[in-house]
């Protein structure tokens, strides 16, 4: 633009309430007015188009690179094209709008204001971080996710929000976050707490309420509340149509499938799961779609459909690899890799298992990676039960023994990352299933010294108040006992099958070994020898500790035998 007309540049106006009239002048106020209709409809690629017809204006002026006024501008333009990518499913372009977003917003945080442009920066600061929090929890990056939503509370600090939204939008993100964690006592403390908050009728509780309930409905249904489930998503549909929220209802369908399988109602969920999913493909939601036929791929396997299963996880995997949701890929590779073994392609399971691993190592998923390796060992224990590894079976056994024990040791160790009793009794369910393959090794190899160790390791500083889980549940589908489940951090509503009875030990030993009790804390070294101070499990504790990155033991160090006084 020549420098005569610099006039016409865009200035945030003091005068202008944050976050209701920016106040850039037109043609930049009408043309966000018209896409946040378009976004509202939805027409999400209406609204893009004006967002980025308003971008390439703003960046046609000459000094748009020296001004930041039209800096701020275009961050806000960006984030909001970013919001609509990330609606639209649009993960890789969401993340290159947000992060020059971020770039242009941030870059000018030293730029003297006055308190109402304050107020405009921080309001686009703040709904660009919560953008980046979406686009980050849904590419499986949680921890990136937890880091931008934190920033942005704490910038509430200086932030005007009369009705609360920013404050509720962060909050409900967090949410969210615990969700994808798996830690749904926190989860649902923090949602049962803003909904007790929010019960004011003012626009921004109704906006946020919907969102709540239908979380809390999701929390129940996945710690076997299903009634409550229920009641929770009929509130939820109530609250969306009020607003005319269609895609709340939409994804309404999905929860209720997902609490129908949880509920072992596997007919009424395969139904919803391909009801949602024609709803996501007509709106493009190839995300949601995913989801969906990761679902109906177990389903489908459950049923014995073995082209369905195949075809509907080729297809979820390949909408997630171009998305970039990178650990749902993951995911879906390792129910891959369960379909390959059970079609007896060794080498295909492989490669999918390997690949699975091999993203989660990148992201310092490690649960997920002793979940492989454990996995491949149970892989390596079915095929010792039905095939003669003649002169090979004990290395067969020493490479199973060398995946499972590690990995059982550090499932069994990150339930103390969680501090309910449900959350930690859900985690010890797979811990116990691999531990439960660890002695079966041993045994078959005949290796007393070890088991011997196992029961050691296992009883220090447990209670010894038994209990045993309901093994007479039905699975839900897609579960086998080859296999833990894809994706599964916590809670799943039914106990992992085999066909195992109890330890064969004999006693109270045995059944302690098998159960670690009450213990909320990582056990204590057990000192085997006094002259050469080896520990119990010493080399397996090793590997699990640098493989996984995790404590095994604490610092702690008891004697297995009676100290003579």
């Amino acid at each position: 633009m020549p420098k005569d007309e610099t006039e016409a540049e865009p200035q945030p106006q003091a005068e202008q309430p944050a976050g209701l009239h920016y106040g850039y002048g037109d043609p930049f106020d009408s043309g966000l007015e018209l896409a946040e209709r378009h976004q509202l409809t939805p027409d999400l690629p209406a609204a893009q188009a004006v967002y980025e017809e308003l971008l390439a204006l703003a960046e046609s002026f000459e000094d748009s690179e020296d001004s930041p006024d039209v800096r701020l501008l275009r961050g806000h333009l960006l984030s909001d094209i970013g919001t609509v990518q990330l609606t639209a499913t649009d993960l890789p372009g969401a993340a290159v709008s947000i992060e020059r977003a971020l770039g242009l917003v941030r870059g000018i945080a030293s730029v003297p204001m006055g308190p109402r442009g304050r107020q405009l920066w921080l309001e686009v600061l703040l709904k660009t971080l919560l953008a980046r929090t979406e686009l980050m929890r849904r590419t499986g990056n949680l921890d990136e996710a937890r880091a931008a939503v934190d920033e942005a509370a704490a910038l509430l600090t200086e932030f005007d929000d009369p009705e609360g939204l920013r404050t509720a939008e962060i909050g409900l993100t967090r949410v969210h976050l615990l969700l994808d964690r798996s830690e749904w006592g926190a989860a649902e403390e923090l949602a049962s707490g803003m909904l007790a908050t929010t019960r004011t009728p003012t626009p921004t509780a109704e906006a946020v309420v919907p969102h709540l309930l239908d979380c809390l409905g999701v929390i129940c249904a996945s710690t076997g509340r299903f009634d409550l489930a229920e009641d929770y998503f009929a509130r939820a549909e109530d609250g969306y149509l009020a607003l005319g929220h269609n895609a709340g209802r939409r994804q309404l369908i999905s929860h209720r499938a997902y609490a129908a399988m949880r509920a072992g109602d596997l007919d009424r969920a395969e139904q919803l799961y391909a009801e949602a999913s024609a709803v996501f493909e007509r709106q493009g939601l190839f995300e949601d779609l995913a989801v969906c036929e990761q679902a109906r791929a177990a389903f489908a396997e459950h049923r014995g459909d073995v082209t369905g299963a195949n075809d509907l996880t080729a297809s979820s995997l390949a909408r997630f690899e171009r998305l970039g949701a990178s650990i749902a890929a993951a995911d879906t590779m390792l129910m891959g890799a369960r379909h390959a073994y059970e079609q007896g392609d060794i080498d295909e399971m492989k490669r999918l298992a390997q690949s699975a691993r091999d993203v989660y190592q990148e992201r310092g998923v490690y649960e997920r990676c002793a979940q492989v390796d454990l996995m491949l060992a149970k892989t390596l224990e079915d095929n010792l039960n039905q095939t003669d590894h003649g002169d090979h079976e004990a290395t067969s056994i020493a490479t199973a023994l060398n995946l499972a024990l590690p990995a059982a040791l550090t499932l069994e160790a990150a339930r103390y990352d969680f501090a309910t009793a449900h959350a930690r009794s859900q985690w010890l369910e797979l811990a116990d299933d691999a531990m439960r393959l660890a002695f079966r090794l041993a045994l078959r190899r005949n290796d007393q010294g070890l088991i011997f160790e196992l029961v050691e390791h296992r009883c220090a500083g447990a209670s010894l108040a038994l209990s045993h889980p309901d093994r007479t549940q039905s699975p839900t589908p897609g579960k086998a006992a080859v296999f833990p489940d894809t994706a599964m951090k916590t809670y799943a509503t039914h106990p992992p099958t085999t066909a195992d009875g109890p330890m064969a030990l004999g006693g109270v030993a045995a059944e302690a070994a098998a159960s670690v009790g009450l213990r909320v804390a990582p056990p204590p070294r057990v000192l085997m020898s006094a002259e050469t101070g080896r520990i119990a499990l010493q080399e397996y504790i090793q590997a699990a500790e640098f493989r996984y990155q995790r404590r095994i033991v604490s610092e702690e160090e008891v004697p297995f035998w009676s100290p003579t006084t």
